[in-house]
């Protein structure tokens, strides 16, 4: 081959590897970003759009005008991203300073938003704060389409409330079949009581949609007036009572001032992963087992492999800024080991006791100094609780990432 073609022969495969290297990551969607999170980001594959809402707040001049118009908010970003409101497997309700009579409006409004068919499984949890102090409401959402020549997609509904949500709701897509429970209350006297029963109570759920516990890869707990002196033996006993000790999910563990039912002082919401047809079992990696849980569980079918990925902490005690650094520092380790870099991290619940709306400046320098990219940001949700697993912990993320075939 003559030199000149040989030149440009090369330049050719140059510039066509340098447009194929974004191609990869074209297949994620950044929808209005914001300081420090993006409202909405979206992935294809395989045909099936995934839509991570970012929490979405309310306003006006009573609590229900705050609930109706965080509705309204979701209804419009799931519009921004070609979905609509029969396309959600779930969504979580957070209420700074919830009393249970404000539980009626939280209802209506859900009955409202999602039609009778369409209900999503559903978390509801008193909060202490939110990301200012004029916020009452926050609401996120989880959204699946089929967007693609060829797409296969179903999404199955079990165990209908008549107050606008599903026990649990299924998704199929991709070779998995993912169920996300709605959050399940304890029943019982004692915590240690309530501990097993509301896992017994995810147990059911799951097995009407078809999984079990031992299919369990994320899970969620919300602990009232969480005392970790207290309460953390018990939970971790109640816990291995019905989980067992291995295997176990991701998982993120809160203190939160209140439920949406008084009595209960634990809820748990959860996520459990099967193979989508008779021996199709998907693929699951346990990354780093920590005593009681897993740091991150990576799950795969046919397409992307996801990874749930357990609340990261940092030394309680540490001051906010150095906590922050150390919690940043934690998610980037535990995503590289799962084969995954900060870029492919696309929703993160940040949850902090005491915030004040200053501390949202400390986490932004953190996730900088940890390498991850200013312009790849995640869904985001930021909640301020009571307290986590030390009551000198200040900061707990927790996050799901997805990373190409």
């Amino acid at each position: 081959m003559p030199s000149s073609k040989l030149a440009a022969w090369a330049w050719t495969l140059f510039f066509a590897a340098a447009w194929a290297a974004p191609a990869a990551h074209a297949q994620t969607e950044y929808i209005d970003p914001q300081g420090g999170f993006t409202q909405v980001v979206t992935r294809m594959d395989g045909g099936v759009k995934t839509v991570f809402v970012s929490g979405q707040v309310g306003e006006g001049e009573s609590f229900e005008a705050h609930v109706a118009s965080a509705f309204a908010k979701v209804v419009g970003r799931l519009e921004q991203a070609g979905a609509t409101v029969t396309d959600v497997a779930k969504i979580r309700i957070f209420v700074k300073d919830f009393r249970p009579e404000q539980y009626a409006a939280i209802r209506r409004a859900r009955l409202a938003t999602f039609p009778e068919g369409s209900w999503p499984a559903s978390t509801m949890i008193g909060v202490q704060s939110l990301a200012s102090e004029a916020m009452r409401v926050e609401i996120e959402a989880l959204a699946f389409v089929a967007g693609g020549e060829g797409a296969e997609l179903e999404i199955e509904r079990y165990a209908p409330s008549d107050a606008g949500y599903s026990g649990a709701v299924a998704v199929t897509a991709n070779g998995v079949r993912t169920v996300y429970v709605a959050g399940q209350i304890g029943r019982g006297e004692d915590l240690g009581a309530q501990v097993t029963s509301v896992w017994q109570r995810i147990g059911e759920r799951l097995e009407a949609a078809g999984a079990s516990l031992a299919d369990l890869v994320k899970a969620t707990t919300y602990i009232v007036d969480l005392d970790p002196a207290r309460d953390l033996d018990p939970y971790r006993e109640g816990r291995a009572r019905v989980l067992g000790t291995s295997d176990l999910p991701a998982s993120t563990l809160v203190g939160v001032p209140a439920l949406a039912a008084e009595g209960p002082r634990i809820e748990v919401d959860a996520i459990a992963v099967v193979g989508a047809g008779p021996g199709a079992p998907p693929g699951r990696e346990f990354v780093d087992p920590a005593g009681g849980y897993t740091h991150v569980v990576a799950t795969r079918g046919t397409g992307d492999r996801v990874l749930q990925v357990a609340g990261q902490v940092g030394t309680a005690g540490d001051p906010l800024e150095d906590q922050a650094d150390q919690v940043y520092g934690n998610l980037r380790r535990r995503l590289e080991a799962a084969g995954a870099s900060p870029s492919d991290l696309l929703k993160i619940v940040i949850y902090m006791p005491n915030y004040r709306p200053g501390d949202a400046g400390v986490l932004r320098g953190a996730r900088e100094r940890n390498g991850f990219p200013a312009d790849a940001l995640p869904a985001s949700t930021l909640l301020g609780v009571q307290s986590l697993y030390s009551s000198e912990a200040l900061l707990e993320i927790e996050g799901i990432a997805v990373v190409g075939r």
